[in-house]
């Protein structure tokens, strides 16, 4: 395996100046896979970085996200089409009387919401907006309650997406038998300090015993004008406001339904996202037909609205796909986990495996990708030292949620900065101090559990 040395971490610590500084998403991505093309493949980088937009396209995980990443954008624009989330906006706010009860409605729909990260962010943000908007909540706050509810969450329960796919990996990976990948799960749930710590953090700012911090408190500060939405995506906010002529009646049931529906079908497919949205989408569309809540034209107009609505987010996708398989053959998170390995004891391995890899994650953008990487290093490291294996799997999974919660660029990111109509960078960067304050309080966590168990 080549050793790259620090140019390793260039690529990836130049996307995040330059997302910081430009406030950008599509332009750092594109300028870090060049680099990283060009440290790694020299004279070939242009070829390789063609190769790699090329595989992002067509590779099978990539084409999944992609594929239920639009199922749910025509979903979610039928539902809004056909009056469904103006119906449910309504219904709940005649029990919100209030900022904190809209703030803990948001927090509770996030927590009922949790078979998937995915369905959790487009679904919570696109039914709460009007009543954030009605208190004077600004989007920035909305996604990220809505998105620090979402990993967090689904890592601790064993009836999701996320768990189904870790189960795999630790069957694949010798970790449990055949068949018994949930078991092993269910094993690591009493662990997952990241997972209690970041849903416990949401609840402790929606009642403000957390203070707002940098720019999430500017952004109150706006929103208390009036000025919910930030300025930047004001077409985004023109188009949404479009929607609302297409409402012909709303009921409740436009949106209970296809949820309940979606929901039934992905536990049935053995948590497969991507049948449940299909099977999703044909009953919203037949319902609402039926029923009289749009003509044939607008239910293929919406699919087709919503096709495009989340075009945006899957080209990121894509590009951080992409920065994913450069960073992959640069060698990056082992070439990182051998540079900490020698610091490791059995008391603090649960904290310095867990801060190194949410590290990773955080400036990758990582999640799913690396669980598939990182589980087969950490599980031989954690048993050479003695260290519960249950133990050293949580930190691997808690890291991979605070990647997904956090990263710049990661895919809950984008679908929550989509649904919330914040820009991608306007949300990573407004609810940074929090993750970062989950980050701190999770890494001490670990070495409490580390100690007590040495």
């Amino acid at each position: 395996m080549h050793d790259y040395g620090l140019l390793t971490l260039l690529p990836v610590l130049i996307i995040i100046v330059l997302a910081t500084i430009t406030r950008s998403s599509f332009e750092p991505l594109v300028v870090g896979i060049l680099i990283g093309c060009v440290i790694a493949y020299h004279e070939n980088f242009l070829n390789k970085f063609i190769e790699h937009l090329t595989t992002a396209l067509t590779d099978k995980s990539s084409g999944w996200v992609i594929l239920v990443c639009m199922m749910y954008g025509s979903l979610i624009t039928m539902m809004i089409r056909g009056g469904g989330t103006i119906a449910f906006s309504n219904f709940l706010l005649k029990f919100v009387k209030n900022r904190r009860g809209a703030l803990l409605a948001s927090w509770v729909l996030g927590i009922l919401i949790f078979v998937d990260d995915y369905l959790h962010s487009l679904a919570v943000g696109a039914a709460m907006k009007k009543i954030t908007d009605k208190y004077l909540i600004s989007r920035e706050m909305l996604a990220y309650i809505v998105h620090a509810t979402s990993a967090p969450l689904c890592i601790l329960l064993p009836i999701t997406t996320w768990s189904i796919f870790i189960s795999g990996i630790l069957e694949k990976n010798n970790v449990v038998p055949a068949g018994q990948g949930m078991y092993g799960y269910m094993q690591t749930m009493p662990y997952m300090v990241f997972g209690f710590v970041g849903i416990a953090l949401v609840l402790l700012v929606v009642l403000g015993k957390v203070p707002l911090l940098g720019k999430m408190k500017k952004a109150e500060a706006r929103a208390a004008t009036g000025v919910t939405v930030p300025p930047e995506p004001s077409k985004v906010v023109e188009e949404a406001e479009k929607e609302l002529e297409f409402v012909k009646k709303s009921k409740l049931s436009y949106f209970l339904l296809p949820l309940a529906v979606l929901l039934a079908t992905t536990v049935y497919f053995d948590f497969d996202a991507l049948k449940g949205a299909l099977i999703a989408n044909f009953f919203t569309f037949f319902y609402f037909l039926v029923d009289g809540a749009l003509s044939l034209r607008q239910l293929s107009d919406a699919i087709l609205k919503g096709f495009n609505t989340i075009l945006f987010p899957i080209i990121l996708v894509i590009l951080a796909f992409a920065m994913k398989l450069v960073n992959d053959d640069l060698h990056l998170v082992p070439y990182v986990i051998a540079h900490v390995e020698p610091y490791m004891s059995r008391a603090l391995f649960p904290a310095i495996a867990f801060l190194t890899l949410a590290t990773i994650a955080f400036l990758t953008s990582t999640s799913w990708d690396l669980y598939v990487i990182a589980i087969p290093l950490i599980v031989p490291l954690a048993q050479d030292l003695q260290v519960n294996v249950w133990l050293a799997v949580s930190t691997v999974v808690g890291a991979g949620a605070f990647g997904s919660g956090s990263g710049f660029f990661s895919d809950s990111t984008i679908l929550c900065a989509s649904s919330t109509e914040c820009p991608p960078m306007v949300h990573a960067l407004s609810q940074l101090p929090y993750a970062l304050m989950a980050l701190a309080v999770s890494t001490v966590g670990y070495v409490i559990v580390g100690a007590w168990m040495a």
